[in-house]
């Protein structure tokens, strides 16, 4: 793995925002860019104006009401309907909020910068007119601050957020990005002045509350360079939070910046060792290490999650696209479903911490909203977990909740850690399920929920609400019922087990027509579209797996549908979403031809996805470029699929490898499999030549022969014996360590 091949680079100015250099640390992010100045635009993950929207408080805001004036035909109704619980982007808040940025002035502007950032180490590098001024700068994976070493003399201050703290008069104009929700609004906080102390700089923003919070930036010259040193802190770290980051910055400088700097790329190299791929394909290549990166850089234990655009909020002077929310109808779910695949546990658990931190919130809103005991998150929420609103048909949908739920079950079914089913899987489901029954309504024997909706499907119009339940529905409740089910027995908890069997055969089956997976019982497909929300029980839910005839067919009638269809309304994670079961139907080609699509039409030169075919590929008609996270990891997390499958009891190798492959070596290290199952393995010429399985305990596995022989070498240490296939598997005891298998 040479990941420098993978280096994100420019050899002229960068211009744009949502091309910059982008470094972060978990915590802080920062994005390098400009010509003259030279920007660097700061970000804290859980910088936040969390004031509720106050419709969410008025009485009339609550499920019962929302089901009467979505069924009503009365356009009074829908009308009223929209009053009450629409229109959340007329205010500025709750949103997440930019810090602001350095601005260095280097006394003139060039286009002769040359700059990159070295993914491997995470560290950046800008020179500017052939050593003119260079610049490195890192943000400390370990102290949480950033640190910039400087050559060239320069003058710095701190931008300060037109749309924060507004002009002499209290207001401001806002140049805000065309698709977030509360265009040309402003915070219009208590205006704040940059304040120059010895070597520190920093404001100090109030805010409407009694949240605060402030950049500051220490200064220290040496002999023929300066070292900038920065950090956002706010009155959540401590009371006196400007002193609190003063007193960090000014540790990390007496620490130095080549010693942080080493403890920095010893905690980068220990991530990049946790797992690897090489397919021989720079372009995808490119695109999984640089997402990986930004993984790392925006999602650390101990923090919070990323949201749409995760340390990287826009720099524009304007409220940040979808307020920077967090958005349970694909983009949370997404953006955390490759990391247990791709060994990175650490990075990933951080989101599993939040929603079990923040479940008192969500009974309160299943109380409060939707009147049953239990747990339900809004479909759109604030960092804090409340209701942010959005098209009701996702923003209160209570199978999300569900969707968000699979996290849970993913982890225990990654790690095979029975305590945490114990503690926390089952607890969390346990919560979904009560909140779910009390909204099912019996009819004729079966059971429905008062509305049903397929996310984003007709958009937000009544059409949107589908007969019965939706198959995206359906799909949910059947997963949610059944997971409690199986849950229940391992725990030996029979008669709960019994109570949920029950719930799950009083669901209809998934709605079909021949071979085709409708939207509900009756409506199929009817055109482009950017989410795959029907197809929910193929993947990531499993309820469907590619294995009889009659299932197989299924899979085959529902791509045909999406090739029918085309392209032409998709975003950058629709290709994910659909490689992702075109790889459950071992169709490697078309997977992969997906795959290159979103890699060539939708990622930015430093890995940012930016939603729309902004290149001009002529892959779709929506061409524009909001920044989010979520389909670099639906991306990740369907090249895994190429490379290994496990949903069906056995761990099947290169299951849709395409054609380009069988000419080279392809191969993987560490990709983690089902119950904790550690897998490295070699391919070439349509076939499997090396694998090697690595546990911390005893573990049984299955291995669909994919090595065109019937046996295979086994060597355990210094042991080594014959394995012989059975039925196409072989059946493999793992012992403790590592255990390699090989054609003979």
């Amino acid at each position: 793995m040479k990941l420098n091949n993978y280096d994100i680079q420019y050899d002229t100015s960068i211009l744009n925002w949502d091309e910059a250099l982008p470094l972060g640390n978990g915590k802080l992010g920062a994005l390098i860019y400009g010509d003259g100045p030279l920007r660097v635009a700061i970000d804290r993950v859980d910088l936040w104006d969390n004031r509720p929207n106050p419709k969410i408080f008025a009485p009339e805001y609550n499920y019962e009401t929302l089901v009467k004036l979505s069924l009503s035909d009365k356009a009074e109704d829908w009308k009223k309907r929209e009053e009450i619980f629409e229109g959340f982007g007329k205010l500025a808040y709750p949103t997440n909020i930019t810090a602001g940025r350095l601005e260095l002035d280097f006394g003139k502007k060039t286009e002769n910068i040359r700059s990159k950032v070295d993914i491997e180490k995470a560290i950046a590098e800008v020179d500017i007119d052939d050593g003119f001024a260079k610049v490195t700068a890192f943000m400390s994976a370990t102290r949480f601050v950033g640190a910039m070493r400087i050559y060239g003399d320069f003058d710095f201050t701190i931008h300060i957020p037109e749309y924060i703290s507004g002009d002499e008069n209290g207001c401001c104009y806002v140049k805000s990005d065309p698709y977030a929700p509360a265009v040309n609004r402003c915070l219009a906080y208590p205006r704040a002045e940059i304040i120059r102390e010895g070597e520190f700089t920093y404001y100090q923003q109030k805010t409407h509350t009694d949240y605060e919070y402030g950049v500051v930036v220490l200064k220290k010259v040496y002999d023929g360079y300066s070292e900038l040193y920065f950090t956002v802190a706010t009155n959540d770290d401590d009371k006196e939070y400007i002193a609190f980051a003063k007193e960090q910055l000014f540790k990390s400088a007496a620490f130095g910046f080549d010693g942080l700097k080493q403890e920095h790329i010893a905690w980068w190299k220990t991530y990049w060792a946790k797992s690897e791929i090489q397919i021989g394909d720079a372009l995808l290549e490119k695109t999984y290490y640089r997402s990986w990166y930004l993984f790392a850089s925006c999602s650390r234990k101990g923090f919070s999650p990323m949201s749409l655009q995760g340390v990287w909020i826009a720099d524009n002077d304007g409220i940040p696209p979808w307020k920077g929310d967090y958005h349970y109808d694909t983009n949370v779910q997404l953006s955390y479903q490759a990391y247990l695949k791709a060994n990175r546990l650490p990075e990933g658990e951080v989101l599993i911490d939040y929603l079990w931190d923040l479940r008192d919130e969500f009974k309160k809103f299943a109380k409060e909203f939707f009147g049953v005991g239990g747990l339900i998150l809004p479909g759109t929420t604030s960092l804090d977990g409340k209701a942010m609103g959005g098209w009701p048909q996702y923003s209160l949908s209570p199978t999300m909740s569900i969707w968000a739920a699979q996290s849970f079950d993913e982890y225990y079914l990654y790690t095979g850690d029975k305590k945490f089913l114990k503690e926390r899987a089952y607890p969390y489901f346990r919560d979904i399920g009560k909140a779910i029954k009390g909204l099912l309504k019996e009819k004729n024997g079966k059971l429905y929920l008062p509305l049903s909706t397929s996310p984003e499907i007709y958009d937000n119009t009544k059409k949107a609400y589908l007969k019965g339940n939706s198959n995206f529905d359906l799909a949910l409740l059947i997963y949610l019922f059944k997971t409690l089910q199986t849950y229940a027995r391992i725990l030996g908890k029979n008669k709960e087990a019994q109570g949920y069997e029950k719930i799950v055969n009083k669901l209809d089956d998934i709605g079909v027509e021949g071979r085709h997976i409708l939207l509900d019982t009756e409506q199929p497909t009817f055109s482009s579209h950017r989410h795959f929300s029907h197809l929910m029980c193929l993947y990531p839910l499993h309820l469907i797996n590619y294995d009889t005839e009659e299932h197989k067919r299924l899979y085959e009638g529902s791509l045909w549908d999406i090739e029918f269809h085309g392209t032409g309304l998709w975003v950058g994670y629709s290709y994910g979403m659909c490689a992702q079961i075109y790889a459950m139907a071992q169709k490697g080609n078309a997977a992969y031809e997906k795959l290159r699509q979103f890699a060539r039409a939708y990622v930015a030169e430093n890995g940012f996805h930016l939603n729309g075919d902004f290149k001009g590929y002529g892959y779709s008609c929506i061409q524009y470029r909001p920044f989010t996270l979520e389909a670099s990891f639906a991306y990740c997390d369907a090249l895994h699929e190429t490379l290994m499958q496990d949903h069906q009891g056995y761990i099947h190798l290169f299951p849709a490898a395409p054609q380009e492959w069988n000419e080279k070596e392809i191969s993987f290290k560490s990709l983690r499999s089902r119950n904790g199952v550690l897998v490295s393995a070699n391919y070439k010429k349509g076939k499997t030549l090396k694998a090697s399985f690595s546990v911390k305990r005893k573990t049984e596995i299955l291995l669909k022969n994919t090595f065109e022989v019937e046996e295979l070498l086994l060597k355990k240490g210094k042991n080594i014996q014959v394995l012989a296939a059975e039925d196409g598997y072989f059946r493999i005891t793992l012992q403790r360590g590592t255990t390699v298998l090989k054609r003979r």
